[in-house]
């Protein structure tokens, strides 16, 4: 009789060799799960290829970037790589067939991209797909190789920059990419607008292009502004900014400032204003007389080379007068007393200024007798008076007469004598 415990031994040996069963099948998958499901049909293919570059077994096929295979060998045979790929299934592949080495990503990772081809060319079968009919591997590294070292160098060393950089933000990344789709609604935005008839973006690429062919030639002055500009800026971060960081604080009382200034011009500008308006007519008239200028200026220029000589010899007689002149220095305080001693008797006669000038011109009338070109003789003509006339009968002093007349009042003096009119003497008149 089978025993309990029996029992539990058995159903634990059996539990064991199934849980055994089920590892090795996982580990058999596991094994071949990179060359595909087991016990799945395959469709062989060869290719040759010039460069496969670190293409290696077990490597992806696709065709249109799907998976399909593997690699599942590389053989090498006259210097070109035979490369034949297992794929999944029952794939039909044509003589026009063709094969590409393609990179998976930057890092050198390898497969292949297989295009099977038309019917129209008939079935490859187990011929191999040629050499002519494949693309090689263009590794990274080959398209640096067309730069010059230095240009190499300088990228290598902005891609560790770029590293060194990035290091430690993966958060900031991470941010970066929850905010990326509105950054890409922005963009399609963008976008939009750039391709919209209102921003002719044509026309602005156009100008874009003369705007930087007006830069062909000058390429030091730029290398010396951008150098300029660097100076500027590392003496703006000195001491970490705080001289920027103390102008910006002062920046909006400077502004309010500057605007409170400005608006006290508007006054003076207004005056200016006018100033310029009423200086209007007369700038026209200046430009309108500058013609006549213009000519006045031409036509004094043979004058004005006459005035060399004149000076010349005027310049004896001008040394001359500076001699007289300083010999008569000393008298210039004499004459200023006697101008001062005169000014008296002058202030005196200033009144009787006509008597004294009609005085001169009857001397002149008293000695003009005589013939033009002679002797000169004067003319005396007798005042008869009132006692003369009547031999002492009547005496002058008897008749009103005016012994010191005023000022303009001689020419108009008359002695009134009583006599008549026949026997009035020539001499009536004072």
């Amino acid at each position: 009789m089978v025993t309990p415990e029996a029992r539990k031994n058995a159903r634990s040996v059996g539990v064991s060799l199934i849980v055994l069963m089920l590892v090795g099948v996982g580990i058999y998958i596991a094994s071949t799960a990179q060359t595909g499901l087991p016990l799945t049909q395959r469709t062989t293919v060869k290719a040759s290829v010039d460069n496969i570059n670190t293409l290696s077994v077990n490597d992806e096929v696709r065709q249109r970037s799907k998976r399909i295979g593997r690699v599942s060998a590389i053989d090498f045979i006259d210097g070109r790589a035979l490369v034949t790929m297992k794929l999944e299934g029952d794939h039909k592949i044509y003589n026009d067939a063709h094969a590409a080495v393609w990179d998976t990503s930057a890092l050198a990772q390898k497969f292949i991209e297989l295009d099977p081809g038309t019917s129209a060319a008939g079935r490859l079968g187990d011929k191999v797909i040629p050499v002519t009919q494949t693309t090689g591997s263009s590794d990274l590294q080959q398209l640096l190789g067309v730069l010059d070292p230095e240009t190499r160098t300088q990228a290598s060393s902005t891609i560790r920059e770029i590293g060194g950089g990035v290091a430690g933000h993966s958060q900031d990344i991470h941010n970066f990419l929850d905010i990326s789709q509105d950054l890409l609604d922005d963009l399609s935005t963008t976008a939009n607008t750039l391709a919209s008839d209102q921003m002719d973006l044509p026309a602005l690429l156009r100008s874009a292009d003369q705007l930087v062919s007006r830069f062909n030639g000058r390429e030091e002055q730029i290398s010396a502004l951008v150098q300029q500009t660097d100076s500027t800026l590392r003496g703006i971060t000195v001491d970490q900014g705080k001289s920027l960081e103390t102008a910006l604080a002062k920046t909006p009382t400077t502004l309010q400032e500057v605007r409170d200034a400005l608006h006290s011009l508007d006054t003076p500008l207004a005056d200016l204003q006018v100033a310029m308006t009423s200086l209007e007519p007369g700038a026209a008239s200046l430009g309108q007389s500058t013609p006549d200028l213009r000519g006045v200026l031409r036509e004094a220029v043979p004058v004005l080379g006459k005035v060399p000589g004149v000076s010349e010899h005027a310049e004896p007689a001008v040394e001359d007068l500076r001699h007289t002149f300083a010999d008569a220095r000393p008298l210039a305080p004499k004459v200023t007393d006697a101008l001062g001693y005169l000014a008296t008797p002058l202030g005196v006669l200033v009144p009787y200024g006509p008597e004294i000038g009609q005085f001169f011109v009857r001397g002149h009338s008293f000695v003009s007798e005589g013939p033009a070109s002679g002797i000169r003789f004067a003319r005396l003509s007798p005042n008869v008076g009132v006692g003369s006339v009547t031999g002492g009968l009547y005496r002058s002093d008897d008749f009103p007469r005016n012994d010191y007349p005023k000022p303009g009042e001689a020419t108009r003096d008359r002695a009134t004598t009583g006599l008549p009119p026949g026997l009035l003497p020539s001499g009536g008149h004072r």
